[in-house]
């Protein structure tokens, strides 16, 4: 059996839709091994791979900063991200060298280490993929390669490139189409998704258990409608929402469970309703399992969780790639789109109304649901990367 070597960009987004091809890999005899923060090395002893322990720059986990001028430093903190990758794990790879790097398309330093040191990879992407004719940055981009950051970031990646015997051209860099790519969505949800050739692998959200390092939930009232509510893990920039939050479902038919994340103050949240829950983090795949509502920013990984349990959504995004997904959730008639500089107490209640009561909607999730669940997405992506391994002789 093959060591693989897992390289992940420290994000729950990134990491969560891995952890089931993890659990499949471990599971057919490979020595699986994968970088991890603190923070998730629970998550990664429990799909049943050996983590490798390392420093990051984005601390116990990313961030998403949503403002314009932060989002602006983000390339360089990436780039920075992949030195200090290439800086810590280099010597142990070249001790215990894995057959494969599976890396996250954001792990830059995975491509600079097999660059280097000649070990094949297969490129990761919990979001749209990219090629030679389709980048959804071109529609929704992050940031403009005329910001000054930007302009930094480029020049130092010129400098670094020809370290890890990579051309000198960054533009090349970012436009690199790898041989070996394996998506966490479904086809049918990707923008363009008969565009991607069979260099492409679609697997679907790859899901696992996740109560040994995040617990569980049930309804204290299965009778009573319940509504998730979360604007993600990583958010930081809008703590205002959830007071506007409580008063659109305060009071109402609905079970409401709360995510606030780590950066709303529970003082500025005043008195929270009767039918609140609210926790800082809680067990989504749980809560999902059983809601009717999900009100969301529309990171592509709760995305991806919700059309798989079939809950309709009204996204809320935060970010450029974050309203890609909430206007892909309209177009394909799975919720509805609703822009943050829009969202008030009314609007949110009635929007959330609309969407629990349309029978098209609850029609057109039972469909994608059912095609998200034909398809066994550990399998696949595990497939995927035996095939890898097999091509390699």
């Amino acid at each position: 059996m093959a060591h693989i070597g897992f390289v992940n960009f420290p994000a729950v987004g990134h990491l969560n839709p891995t952890l089931g091809l993890v659990a499949e890999l471990v599971r057919r005899g490979h020595r699986v091994t994968a970088t991890a923060t603190d923070h998730f090395v629970p998550a990664i002893e429990a799909a049943g791979a050996e983590p490798v322990r390392y420093r990051s720059e984005f601390g116990d986990f990313y961030r998403s900063p949503f403002t314009a001028e932060a989002l602006q430093g983000e390339g360089l903190r990436t780039l920075d991200e992949a030195l200090t990758v290439v800086e810590q794990l280099e010597p142990g790879y070249q001790q215990d060298r894995p057959d494969l790097i599976v890396h996250d398309f954001m792990a830059w330093g995975a491509r600079f280490l097999a660059a280097r040191n000649d070990i094949p990879t297969v490129r990761t992407w919990p979001t749209y993929g990219v090629h030679e004719k389709f980048n959804i940055a071109a529609t929704y981009p992050l940031a403009q390669f005329s910001d000054e950051k930007v302009m930094e970031m480029l020049g130092k990646l010129t400098n670094v490139l020809p370290e890890f015997n990579l051309p000198a051209d960054p533009m090349a860099f970012f436009q690199d189409v790898a041989d070996h790519n394996i998506i966490f969505l479904p086809r049918e949800f990707h923008y363009e998704g008969d565009s991607f050739d069979e260099r492409w692998v679609f697997a679907g959200p790859c899901l696992t258990d996740r109560s040994a390092f995040q617990g569980s939930w049930r309804p204290a009232d299965p009778d009573r409608p319940v509504l998730l509510i979360s604007l993600g893990t990583a958010a930081t920039g809008w703590p205002e929402f959830f007071p506007i939050a409580m008063a659109a479902f305060g009071g109402s038919e609905w079970d409401v469970v709360m995510a606030a994340g780590d950066h709303a103050d529970s003082a500025e949240l005043g008195a929270v309703p009767a039918n609140f829950t609210v926790r800082r983090h809680v067990p989504q795949l749980d809560v999902l399992e059983h809601a009717t509502l999900f009100v969301t920013h529309g990171g592509m990984n709760s995305t991806m969780e919700a059309l798989y349990y079939g809950v309709p959504m009204v996204v809320i995004p935060q970010m450029n790639e974050q309203k890609a997904n909430g206007m892909r959730v309209q177009e394909l008639g799975l919720g509805r789109h609703l822009a943050a500089d829009e969202t008030t107490v009314d609007s949110l209640r009635n929007a959330a109304a609309a969407v629990a009561g349309d029978a098209a909607i609850t029609e057109n999730l039972a469909r994608m649901r059912d095609a998200i669940r034909a398809v066994d997405g550990p399998r696949v992506a595990a497939d995927a990367v035996e095939a890898r391994l097999t091509s390699l002789g």
